[in-house]
């Protein structure tokens, strides 16, 4: 339910972008969506993935901004959570470079910011939602 609502989001973001990219600044909405989702729980990369790739296509017309930092980020995830254990600042840390890759494509600091800005509490959100679900 919650992958299902998320993608709905991500998908209505998307056209939030393109409708109104020249109008107003605003953030990434479909990547900060997936990317708080990807680490809110690192299974939930069968979904992300797939809509991150359309995403790209999408909004880049090409898979080569973002896509490739969000594929890595679960293999990141293990490793860090194996090595470190489950903790807030290797969170924080790909959260800051999944976002960064914007930088790439064109995107202005101020959107980088804005996105990381509508991430973390999406992020925050999703973990305690995945918390009580288990509970």
């Amino acid at each position: 339910m919650i992958a299902l609502m998320i993608t709905a989001l991500a998908l209505l973001g998307i056209s939030l972008n393109l409708a109104f990219a020249n109008a107003l600044m605003q953030p990434d909405w479909a990547l900060a969506l997936l990317l708080a989702s990807l680490l809110a729980q690192r299974h939930n990369w069968v979904w992300v993935l797939p809509c991150m790739l359309i995403h790209d296509l999408v909004l880049f017309w090409s898979f080569s901004s973002s896509f490739f930092i969000m594929a890595l980020l679960p293999l990141a995830v293990i490793y860090l959570d194996q090595h470190l254990g489950a903790g807030l600042p290797q969170r924080l840390a790909l959260m800051l470079v999944a976002v960064l890759s914007l930088l790439w494509p064109g995107w202005g600091l101020v959107t980088c910011l804005l996105t990381l800005c509508l991430c973390i509490p999406v992020w925050y959100m999703l973990t305690r939602r995945y918390a009580q679900q288990t509970a």
